[in-house]
């Protein structure tokens, strides 16, 4: 097999081109039909393989200040745990946040009885967060009732290393091999903005303190997986922690929020929906350190808007066109996985709610839900020639057959694609992830079914097809996206 990653000179187009060229096989085409909208061309080559994609590729993030309700993430939420596993049968669950900078490891100390943390919203002002032993065994226990992993953040910009070291202990302890990694920091490349760090605060200045941490730690813990630099957006730092300590980690990871402040009109849901250009000159530098060092990347937080969501934008069915799309373009990449950060009722959040009034699915769930689907695949090229239209395409080998998901971005343009299968195809299934509008807060659907209250989810709505004259055709409305499977 050869893995391709895009090189940082190469649009979206020639990527996907050049992937296409690695191998020779007989692709798919898809196609549109005049009349239908605008003629848009898919290839897609199961022979051309581009990435792996995990089978815990993904995952969610929280706060760690969630953990001053050490009933939250504990065995007896079953609620949460619901809509948790329906993500998928493995994935991994993040504590961090820039509330792991201002908690306190108190051995003796008493829990609070706060119900939930949402997003941190990048004040000044933080309340500081007590973390218990028992907080930590519930996590642990909570982690396996979900058969998901678990990545913990660790007090960098307030703490020290001997107490995070305890910590860390406590965690390993009890976590066992369902840690993947410990992480030292939250957006440390932030520190001389947000008062962490004076403002002469530089990349050496952190590696220097990271490793004293690191030290400290594995005194204690000599194996203890460490995942770095969980970096905001500076890539800069991630090749030279590639470079500096691949030694001492797991994995890479940093942060990704695709727009922000809120408070900028322009950032609408037309911005979201656009092709990230920070997205695709960022990517290959990530993966160019990935491979230099030899440790995958991980993106460990992030979301549509950073600064806890925009309201109308992060909670919208455009989110979930997003969340997907994101997640299987990264998945192509290259990425180990994804982290989408949430909690509580806050704007961006996949999974809302609390304990005592029950959880619900945002718009963004079925967004991952069905990019949840490659999880265990291989990513295979699929090169879209989009003609103008605001429209994407992957496509997947894994078990049971091939799956292609295209995404129609447009808020007003159906587009119809045809399917000429090179290969042979004994049943094919639709699914369409649906909502009324891109600004719909409600009524997502993935495969005609909504997820229910206690995170129940059956595909209601499967669309059977069968090839006439060698080709499928499929009406893709404006906003919405389908998963095809070719059994």
């Amino acid at each position: 097999m050869r893995t391709l990653i895009p090189d940082s000179t190469l649009t979206r187009r020639r990527w996907l081109q050049a992937a296409a060229s690695a191998s020779v096989g007989a692709p798919a085409i898809l196609s549109a039909q005049p009349g239908s909208g605008p003629q848009v061309a898919l290839a897609v080559d199961p022979s051309r393989e581009i990435a792996k994609v995990p089978a815990n590729f993904t995952g969610l993030s929280y706060e760690a200040a969630q953990l001053a309700n050490p009933d939250f993430f504990a065995p007896s939420n079953t609620g949460l745990a619901a809509f948790i596993r329906r993500l998928g049968a493995q994935g991994v669950l993040r504590l961090g946040g820039n509330s792991s900078e201002f908690t306190v490891w108190s051995a003796g100390g008493a829990p609070s009885t706060a119900e939930s943390a949402p997003p941190d919203t990048g004040g000044r002002t933080h309340r500081t967060t007590p973390i218990t032993p028992q907080a930590v065994r519930n996590l642990a226990a909570f982690v396996k009732a979900c058969d998901w992993q678990l990545i913990y953040g660790l007090n960098l910009g307030h703490g020290t290393p001997e107490r995070a070291a305890e910590e860390a202990q406590t965690v390993c302890e009890a976590a066992g091999g369902r840690l993947v990694a410990l992480q030292i920091g939250n957006e440390p490349d932030l520190f001389h903005r947000n008062g962490l760090r004076p403002p002469e605060w530089t990349f050496d200045d952190y590696l220097g303190q990271w490793q004293e941490f690191a030290r400290a730690i594995r005194a204690r813990v000599p194996r203890a997986p460490l995942a770095a630099p969980d970096v905001a957006s500076n890539t800069d730092w991630i090749t030279s922690f590639a470079e500096k300590a691949k030694d001492q980690i797991a994995f890479l990871t940093g942060h990704y929020y695709a727009i922000g402040p809120p408070t900028n009109p322009a950032m609408n849901i037309e911005r979201l929906l656009k092709p990230s250009a920070s997205l695709e000159r960022n990517l290959p530098v990530v993966m160019k350190a990935s491979r230099a060092s030899g440790k995958p990347f991980r993106m460990a937080e992030g979301n549509s808007c950073y600064r806890g969501g925009k309201a109308g934008v992060s909670d919208t069915f455009a989110s979930a066109l997003w969340c997907a799309d994101y997640m299987l373009y990264v998945a192509q990449g290259g990425y180990c996985g994804v982290n989408l950060h949430g909690g509580g009722n806050g704007i961006y959040t996949p999974i809302a709610g609390d304990i005592r009034n029950g959880f619900s699915a945002r718009p963004v769930y079925y967004g991952m839900l069905l990019a949840g689907q490659f999880a265990g695949t291989t990513m295979v090229s699929a090169d879209l020639d989009t003609r103008g239209t605001n429209a994407t395409a992957y496509a997947a080998q894994g078990p049971g057959g091939l799956r292609i998901a295209v995404f129609n971005k447009e808020e007003r343009q159906p587009i119809r694609v045809d399917l000429k299968p090179s290969f042979s195809t004994r049943r094919i299934e639709i699914w369409r992830l649906t909502a009324p509008a891109l600004d719909s807060k409600s009524g997502a659907a993935l495969a005609g079914a909504e997820i229910g209250k206690d995170g129940a989810w059956t595909p209601a709505k499967v669309e059977t097809a069968v090839e006439k004259h060698g080709r499928l055709t499929v009406d893709l409305p404006a906003a919405s996206a389908i998963l095809v499977w070719l059994r």
